[in-house]
């Protein structure tokens, strides 16, 4: 019998998926060659990205003026990202401070400017999520980070904002339907989708 992996982070696959997963790394579209051996120039490579793409904004009913960008190194890099691309040089961008990940995303950000903290949980070991915040006018952008698993709170409607909102759902991007034309940017780590996407995902 499977085991089952109750933990934050890395989901259960269904068989199918490692299985697919598996015969392409030895040999992809019966090319004799693997998956991670052909040009990422390549069309078969192209393909499985776009088709990749296609799904995110089919799952996510994702709109067409938003691009789907496949990024590398993970949060922590996108921590950074978000002032670095966003945060004008005498501008300020607010954060709301709901655990482990978000206190990350504040440090980065206040390396590169003005950072306020407009909503805070830490006085109760993160406990709850922050409500009634007020939004101060013309910042540049608003972040905050949808679910916390390490404390175990869920923001589960999300705070109607003025201005631009990055929200990092790293851990629950497909787990719930959601609107994406109400952010600016959504931030996801790949090895944390959902299982159905896994599964429609064509190697």
């Amino acid at each position: 019998m499977k085991k089952h992996n109750f933990s934050a982070g890395p989901c259960i696959l269904p068989e199918e998926v490692i299985k697919k997963a598996s015969e392409s790394i030895l040999n992809f579209n019966n090319d004799n060659l693997s998956l991670i051996e052909i040009s990422h120039r390549s069309k078969p490579f192209v393909n499985v990205m776009q088709n990749a793409r296609d799904l995110v904004r089919e799952l996510l009913s994702v709109p067409n003026n938003y691009s789907i960008l496949f990024l590398q190194g993970g949060a922590s890099l996108e921590f950074l990202m978000a002032p670095y691309n966003l945060l004008s040089l005498d501008g300020e961008c607010a954060y709301i401070n709901t655990g482990a990940w978000s206190v990350k995303a504040i440090q980065e950000a206040k390396k590169l400017g003005n950072t306020l903290v407009i909503g805070d949980s830490s006085d109760k070991n993160f406990n709850y999520i922050p409500k009634n915040l007020a939004f101060p006018k013309n910042l540049d952008y608003l972040h905050y980070t949808s679910n916390n698993t390490i404390y175990g709170t869920q923001i589960k409607k999300f705070p109607l904002s003025p201005i631009n909102v990055v929200c990092d759902m790293s851990s629950d991007i497909f787990s719930r339907k959601i609107d994406v034309s109400k952010f600016g940017r959504l931030e996801i780590i790949l090895k944390n989708i959902s299982p159905n996407f896994c599964k429609k995902l064509d190697f």
